[in-house]
């Protein structure tokens, strides 16, 4: 037997624990055995009870002496009372006691040895302690696996106790061959292999034995991921780029205009990139800096070191509503230059043209009906004009008549559909039926329809989907696949999978019902964005949660990502038509501003010279990779707001050159924050209208859209009405991601003319908005948001020159609560709130190693275990310094480390 033996061929094992194993997709016995303790217990010998409250948890053994099961209203209580061993007059017994938990009365018995790990709290005389983790001790051949040594705790599952775990693990570890961990290290790192790492980490002699493997795995998982960190930073650098020459006169000309000077940190930075931009090898560089700090127009004169190169420039930002205030910004200061800029979003296309989210003319001209010469159009779903994934989109479509055989009587060629699917008597899917029924989704795409965007819920599944012409009857007749016979190849072959997989039979699914037949653009988006937001709209996600059954054309690495985008960048970019860019120097513009628009084929860049990609955490790896993997590599300069904790920078960011404005500009208002309880919500309400009657603007932001029956927080759709009574006669307006495109633009721009006093709205202006004269925020169940997120969006105001103020409401009393938002209010500078997130949150949150492209750790703590990481990146940079391709026999070893998923060199981290 070695770590690659399926654990089903271990006939030891019995059935319902394999399945229990699955849950926590142990599959093999090289993953059981490297599913690692969570945490050890000393269990050689157990300190006595304690006689006063304890700080943290502790694990403490005794016997039951007594039970009982109490009721009080609706509530079940059963306590166990446990006696320490050597009991006397004086010692004080300990009583566990689990809520509403009615079960544990069956597993626990008077006489039983216990084992409890928890908190000891006093309530009055009795030490107490609530929920705590226990195990009963059975005096059995097996009692020394788990009593009296350092003994392993693990992440279980329903069906897997401790018990039943670690004796698994335990006879492995007696029948396995091989028991090393599976990354070598170089002799920098560790004096020899160690041959019996995995039977240590789980069954250690001492703890003075535990602390030193767990270092050396630890190692073994951070020398992996430098090693494909550094191989990355080689392969950027082994790429060819372009050497943009320039004298700089164009980006002279702009910093001069400018009326502002720049900051040190702003000069700084810019010499940094122009140094970049001189040298053959493409540039790859983070550039971080606070709120506010002037990234953008360091990033604006980095563009126009290009575009006076002779080079294309290009900018992605995350939502439209920040693509187009970028352009309108860009034109502003550029077209004196004679700059020729381009917007490519999904809903438009305009070159050095007024937008309607910032000039009153072009909205007046919209609504005259006038079409701008570079306005992009989705195809006109459900009038016969065809797809461009179907046809050329220069010149004339093939002549073809469209049969209405076999179509039900509301199907139309080229039609798009919203189709729901529930479950037969609302089922729940497990997560791999959800994947099922997603990769069924999937699998006709592009051959017998094109599917826009799914979402695989708990107990449905909603899609947009396209019929494409199934064959030519010979006459010039185009017959079109129905959509009964593509419902039911999707319905049949999930069916037949999942029950094949969970070994159930009988139907999964009702009869389909068709939401919408799609009549229009504006359709098209409204049901794109339900889609795409139901997860968390429903409350079967949280808000700062992943779900990733959800699917878009060209988005399908949603892991990770701790913020949800604006939904119509990317629907509308994945169905709209592009048109070819003229030659650099026959009129193709200079500078092309979009949003996800700017990864589609149709954008043709002529000579692309610098990427330029704002809030870069918001785009998923390969979104960034399509936009940068072109050849003559790009440069590429990446933003952030989010300032990054320095142990951060040495993994996600590890492969890129870090540049940081660390200087505020002059003349930016100062903002307070208040923390905001119930009982002083009047007092906050009476500041904000004394504040609107002096001319100022204000935010108002929820967590949700619409309520939700499973998370208690306030919603913005309902609020909306009782804002609009509150704040009676000034003008209120609502703004979240399922407003329709036009809407939202017309909103704004109400917004930034002064027209509209308060915005009731979602995070749908984290990032981006910048408008002077707004200087009030409240937000709603601020505990609901993560900090850095929190002061993303604070950063909307203390834009001008006049006092801001924040207020964060929450009802969590919680210390937890407390201690986050108080973070808020006792500092504005964006680095120390990243250090607190990370302190608060720990590395899992912020990691998102799925997100990065990063291999999982599994032992390995970036805030605990920060001199590992670094003697791990300096081992792995040496090791490619002196042997770049690996060849010497010695290093031979590591190759493997590189070459990974699914045999591919890992690129592309950022």
């Amino acid at each position: 037997m070695d770590l690659d033996t399926s654990l089903e061929d271990l006939s030891w094992i019995p059935r319902p624990r394999i399945l229990a194993l699955r849950r926590l997709a142990l599959e093999t016995v090289g993953d059981l055995l490297r599913h690692y303790p969570r945490r050890h217990e000393d269990r050689r010998e157990f300190r006595g009870f304690p006689s006063e409250e304890t700080i943290g948890p502790v694990c403490l053994c005794g016997e039951v002496t007594k039970t009982r099961l109490m009721r009080f209203g609706g509530r079940k209580i059963f306590e166990a009372v446990l006696e320490e061993s050597g009991a006397h007059a004086l010692s004080q017994p300990l009583t566990c006691r689990w809520f509403n938990l009615h079960y544990i009365q069956k597993m626990i018995a008077s006489g039983q040895q216990l084992v409890v790990f928890g908190r000891v709290k006093r309530k009055g005389p009795r030490l107490l302690i609530d929920h705590p983790e226990f195990e009963v001790i059975e005096d059995d051949e097996e009692i020394l696996i788990h009593f009296r040594r350092v003994t392993p705790i693990y992440p279980a599952t329903e069906g897997l106790s401790q018990r039943v775990l670690r004796g698994l693990i335990f006879r492995l570890l007696e029948q396995v061959e091989i028991a090393s961990a599976d990354v070598p290290l170089p002799a920098s790192l560790s004096d020899g292999e160690d041959e019996s790492a995995l039977r240590k980490i789980h069954f250690p002699e001492n703890n003075e034995q535990l602390r030193k493997v767990r270092d050396h795995l630890v190692l073994g998982e951070f020398f992996r991921m430098q090693m494909q960190i550094a191989a990355t930073r080689a392969e950027n650098s082994a790429r060819v780029g372009c050497r943009h020459q320039s004298r700089g006169l164009l980006a002279e000309q702009f910093i001069a205009a400018l009326p502002f000077a720049f900051t040190s940190a702003q000069q700084r930075v810019f010499n940094e990139v122009k140094r970049d931009l001189q040298v053959a090898s493409p540039m790859n560089r983070l550039l971080q800096g606070d709120v506010g700090s002037g990234k953008t127009v360091v990033a604006i004169a980095a563009m126009l070191l290009a575009v006076e190169s002779g080079a294309q420039a290009a900018l992605m930002a995350p939502t439209q509503i920040l693509a187009e205030q970028h352009y309108a910004v860009l034109r502003n200061w550029l077209d004196p230059l004679g700059i020729r800029i381009a917007l490519r979003t999904g809903t438009r296309q305009e070159d050095n043209a007024p937008l309607p989210l910032f000039q009153n003319a072009a909205r007046a001209a919209h609504a005259s009906g006038a079409s701008g010469s570079g306005s992009a159009r989705v195809s006109r779903v459900g009038d016969g004009v065809t797809p461009s994934r179907t046809f050329s989109e220069t010149g004339e479509a093939p002549e073809v008549r469209y049969s209405h055989q076999r179509l039900p009587h509301f199907e139309k060629p080229w039609a798009i559909y919203a189709v729901t699917i529930g479950t037969k008597k609302r089922r729940c899917l497990s997560p791999k039926a959800r994947t099922i029924v997603l990769d069924s989704l999937r699998y006709f795409h592009n051959k017998r329809y094109e599917l826009f965007a799914a979402c695989v819920m708990p107990d449905h599944v909603h899609f947009l989907m396209q019929p494409w012409p199934k064959a030519g009857s010979g006459t010039g007749n185009v017959i079109f696949w129905p959509l009964k016979e593509l419902l039911h190849s999707i319905k049949s072959f999930s069916a037949h999978t999942i029950n094949k997989l969970e070994r159930t039979q009988g139907p999964i699914w009702e009869k389909e019902r068709f939401d919408r037949y799609i009549r229009s653009d504006a359709d098209l988006i409204e049901k794109f964005e339900h889609i795409l937001r139901n997860p968390w709209d429903s409350g079967v996600a949280g808000q700062d949660e992943d779900y990733p059954w959800v699917w878009t054309q060209d988005d399908e690495m949603r892991k990770g990502s701790s913020f949800r985008r604006d939904a119509e960048t990317s629907t509308r970019d994945a169905c709209a038509t592009r048109k070819q860019e003229l030659a650099l120097d026959g009129g193709a513009p200079h500078i092309i501003v979009g949003t996800h628009a700017l990864l589609y084929e149709g954008v043709n860049f002529t000579n692309l010279g610098l990427a330029v990609i704002d809030e870069q955490h918001k785009f998923g790896v390969a979104q960034r990779a399509k936009l940068t993997s072109r050849e003559p590599a790009p440069d590429v300069l990446v933003m952030t707001a989010t300032p990054i904790p320095r142990t951060l920078t040495m993994t996600i960011y590890g492969d890129l050159e870090i540049s940081t404005i660390d200087e505020m500009p002059r003349g930016r208002g100062e903002v307070i924050t208040h923390l905001l309880t119930g009982d002083k919500s009047g007092e906050a309400i009476t500041f904000l209208r004394e504040q609107l009657s002096v001319g100022r603007q204000a935010y108002i932001i929820y967590p949700l859209i619409d309520e939700s029956e499973k998370l208690e927080a306030k919603a913005a759709a309902k609020e909306f009405e009782i804002w609009q009574e509150r704040l009676r006669p000034f003008r209120c307006e609502l703004l979240h991601g399922r407003v329709a495109s036009l809407d939202k633009q017309s909103i704004m721009q109400r917004f930034r003319a002064g027209e509209t006093k308060a915005l009731i709205s979602t995070t749908v202006i984290e990032v981006g908005v910048d408008i002077p004269n707004a200087t009030i925020m409240l937000i709603e169940n601020a505990e609901r948001f993560g900090l850095s997120q929190l002061h993303q969006l604070r950063g909307r105001i203390g834009r001008g020159a006049h006092t801001s103020h924040c207020w964060l409401a929450s009802s969590d009393k919680s210390t937890e609560a407390r201690t986050k938002l108080s973070v808020l209010e006792k500092t504005a500078n964006g680095f120390e709130i990243a250090e607190a997130d990370w302190e608060l949150r720990g590395p899992g949150d912020l990691l998102g190693t799925a997100q990065s492209g990063l291999p999982e750790l599994k032992l390995g703590d970036l805030r605990r275990d920060a001199g590992l990481m670094r003697m791990a990146r300096r081992a792995a940079l040496d090791l490619l310094e002196n042997d770049p391709g690996l060849d010497s026999p010695e290093n031979q070893r590591f190759r493997n480390l590189i070459v990974e998923r699914q045999g591919q060199t890992f690129s592309h981290v950022s």
